[in-house]
């Protein structure tokens, strides 16, 4: 969990958890592994983080929405989420696994399960996305701060007047 003043939103602590767990990039010292999958239990955490699992995947095969699904269901727990899905958990293991070979009808009943939908866009859409940048790599501008009590500087005066320091 992270400490002090700085707090990660929902959508930093999904790319965080992206870039350590699909890309194997070096977790941070606020954010180990452990405690990035279990911040995949929160739904806008792992919304995000499947969001870009599905626009960051260039394979064939879709290896990284199916390891990123797997992050999510171990985090949800997999008997809860197969049990909603309609299909046991044994089932859903193999469908995740590495050679599994998941029916579209499977992966829209486990999207429903997390309360997901599937949506296509077209060529055009993959081609302008952004490039891939982890939090603690963007440049710091004020409006990462969150909005809190300002605190002013304290002012002391001398015992002459006229001069401050």
């Amino acid at each position: 969990m992270s400490k002090g003043r700085w707090k990660k939103s929902e959508e930093q602590l999904a790319k965080e958890a992206y870039a350590v767990l699909i890309r194997h990039e070096k977790s941070s010292r606020a954010h180990s592994k452990p405690d990035l999958v279990g911040r995949l239990k929160r739904y806008q955490v792992y919304a995000d983080f499947l969001k870009l699992c599905v626009e960051y995947d260039d394979s064939a095969d879709l290896e990284a929405l199916r390891r990123g699904l797997l992050f999510v269901v171990r985090a949800q727990g997999a008997s809860s989420v197969a049990h909603r899905a309609g299909f046991s958990r044994m089932s859903l293991y193999r469908m995740l696994a590495k050679g599994g070979n998941p029916r579209l009808k499977n992966l829209i009943a486990l999207f429903r399960a997390l309360n997901m939908h599937l949506w296509l866009v077209d060529a055009s859409f993959v081609k302008t996305r952004e490039r891939f940048t982890r939090p603690k790599d963007q440049p710091f501008t004020w409006d990462m701060v969150s909005s809190g009590r300002r605190i002013k500087p304290k002012i002391r005066y001398s015992k002459r007047p006229g001069l401050t320091y």
